[in-house]
């Protein structure tokens, strides 16, 4: 499957295709379009077929009963995106004609790798950074996270906030360095032992001030952690 065509152009083949077969004109079209709220005429359906109209929802509604009605057979719009190949539904988004058809014959849309071009080359270099920048943490963190349980880890992260994010980015650590630390300092995410210290009623200002003590604490952490690599 090399081919790769933009959507625009897929519909107009296939619409071409269709009216063809039928040994329909133009005109036919035209006029059956116009029935349907497109206001077409042969040139504007020459347009279509060349691949120079967006291929839009409602276009593509008007379209399938346009044909339908100037050939004689119905025709859907799955049918009219069907391409063997590569179809190019916006510029950052290419995907495998079968599976963007498949959709529209009202599947759920729940694209795979590889389904979508360039996918699994995108997802092998996420792949690769992720475990580059695994390697940096635990050469940053030393043997500190080496006890605690994976599953206690992740769910730290997936307890992580805007709170987090921006004491992660404060301190130029990831957030899984800052899941680890939080983890051996307090024993929970940031957020969770902060709402701890600072008491349940605690107002704006409380929770302020604890925060601030307990990047201190992270902080005392990560110089620790850089003393002991001189």
């Amino acid at each position: 499957m090399t081919q790769q065509k933009p959507l625009s152009e897929v519909v107009g083949m296939n619409a071409r295709a269709h009216r063809l077969r039928h040994e329909a004109k133009l005109d036919d079209v035209a006029r059956s379009a116009r029935n349907y709220g497109l206001r077409w005429n042969t040139g504007r359906v020459g347009d279509l077929e060349s691949g120079r109209i967006p291929a839009t929802l409602p276009t593509l509604i008007a379209l399938a009963q346009a044909l339908g009605d100037a050939t004689g057979e119905p025709i859907s719009i799955a049918d009219l995106a069907w391409f063997d190949g590569w179809v190019e539904v916006n510029p950052a988004l290419v995907v495998r004609g079968d599976a963007l058809a498949s959709a529209l014959k009202g599947q759920p849309v729940s694209l795979k790798a590889k389904d979508v071009l360039g996918a699994p080359e995108r997802l092998g270099t996420a792949a690769s950074q992720a475990f580059e920048q695994l390697a940096a943490d635990c050469a940053q963190l030393g043997d500190i996270g080496g006890d605690l349980p994976v599953i206690e880890v992740q769910r730290v992260m997936n307890d992580a906030g805007v709170t987090e994010q921006r004491i992660a980015k404060e301190l130029e650590i990831s957030p899984y360095s800052l899941a680890v630390l939080s983890l051996k300092l307090w024993g929970s995410s940031f957020s969770a032992a902060r709402d701890r210290q600072a008491g349940t009623n605690a107002n704006a200002q409380r929770r302020g001030q604890v925060t601030r003590q307990m990047k201190q604490g992270l902080r005392r952490a990560l110089e620790e952690l850089s003393d002991g690599d001189d």
